[in-house]
């Protein structure tokens, strides 16, 4: 296949992911059921503040509790996570079908970064992705002022509509890519999509919004039933608990953050076909790096910027194993993601598209 014809052809599924299309028909049985929040109407705002709660903070698994503290104190130890040290640890499960933990650091009530940890199917945790700084992996705030905008409303207007008491939001996670709020308006009013429910003849307003930036997102019931109905188990390779201790090294930063969608000639490049070991050799060399999160299971494509990883070193001298996260997200809040976690989800490629 000619290089413009391979542009061309990925060009379609991007352009979902720059645009975020949402003519899709969705089927409507019901996700199960997930933490959510019945939004009430304020003054000026569509979703107060105080009473947008999309999970609360639960007791989490001794092992777990365990567990994230070690990883706190590791990483506290150097930059950018030094801020960790003052910070509490606030526990909220993630779901569903993951058996997975969110926890985030919060000091003054403002957050400083995450972890998330997956239960292990032998027992027993592992560290999936974690971040720094202040943009959480669901936010809030950029929900918020998405949805208050999109309502037509001022912020300082005392005129809302009256749908908001009836919003239901939940969040999904099927991974380090697939990390999404579910919104369904129980008035029928919200901008979304509409839903023929599957036993009733009424309808739903139904939509999907990227969990960290908010964008709309052209997913449905049936693209998540299928996502959580084939999880693949926790790779072996990555931080866990109950094992001898691992210990980070310093993030190494090959390259400043970057937005894929600056250069698009990358698109129209061959896949680089990398392990974790040859990733930082290719970083090194490269610099930078682009990865596509997209598979036949998803409705759009979704690239991230790379520029950068952190090891884990983990055994004695003899016997070491080295666990590769890599570094993307913005530099305000960089994110490491388990290297097996990431490139089972899509694929590599050079920034520069050579």
């Amino acid at each position: 296949m000619k290089a413009g014809d391979r542009l061309s052809m990925f060009r379609f599924s991007y352009k979902i992911s720059l645009v975020l299309l949402l003519g899709l028909t969705i089927l409507a049985a019901p996700l199960p059921s997930l933490q959510h929040v019945q939004a009430h109407a304020q003054e000026g705002l569509l979703i107060p503040p105080d009473s947008f709660v999309i999970a609360q903070a639960a007791p989490a698994p001794e092992e777990a509790v365990r567990f994230a503290e070690q990883l706190i104190g590791k990483l506290s130890a150097s930059k950018p996570f030094t801020a960790w040290k003052e910070a509490r640890p606030e526990f909220q499960p993630l779901g569903p079908g993951m058996h997975a933990w969110l926890v985030t650091l919060i000091q003054d009530g403002k957050p400083l970064g995450y972890l998330i940890l997956g239960a292990k199917p032998s027992g027993g945790y592992a560290l999936i992705e974690y971040g720094a700084g202040p943009e959480p992996l669901f936010d809030t705030v950029a929900l918020q002022r998405s949805l208050t905008a999109e309502s037509g409303v001022s912020a300082h207007s005392a005129s809302l509509p009256s749908h908001s008491a009836a919003l239901q939001v939940e969040q999904l996670y099927a991974g380090p890519t697939l990390a999404e709020w579910r919104i369904i308006d129980r008035a029928g009013q919200a901008a979304g999509l509409q839903v023929q429910a599957a036993t009733r003849g009424d309808s739903l307003p139904l939509q999907y919004r990227d969990a960290r930036n908010a964008d709309p997102l052209p997913d449905n019931e049936s693209v998540w039933r299928r996502l959580l109905a084939s999880l693949p188990q926790l790779s072996s390779a990555i931080v866990a608990s109950g094992s001898s201790a691992a210990i980070p090294d310093p993030p190494t930063i090959t390259a400043d953050s970057f937005d894929p969608n600056d250069n698009l000639l990358w698109l129209a490049s061959d896949q680089l076909k990398l392990t974790a070991s040859s990733l930082t050799q290719e970083l090194r060399q490269h610099k930078a790096l682009i990865f596509a999160a997209r598979s036949e299971d998803r409705n759009y494509t979704l690239p991230l910027p790379v520029y950068g990883y952190q090891t884990w070193e983990q055994g004695d001298d003899t016997a070491a194993i080295e666990h590769v996260y890599v570094m993307t997200g913005s530099a305000a809040s960089p994110r490491f993601i388990a290297f097996d976690e990431l490139a089972r989800t899509g694929q590599f490629y050079n920034s520069t598209g050579q």
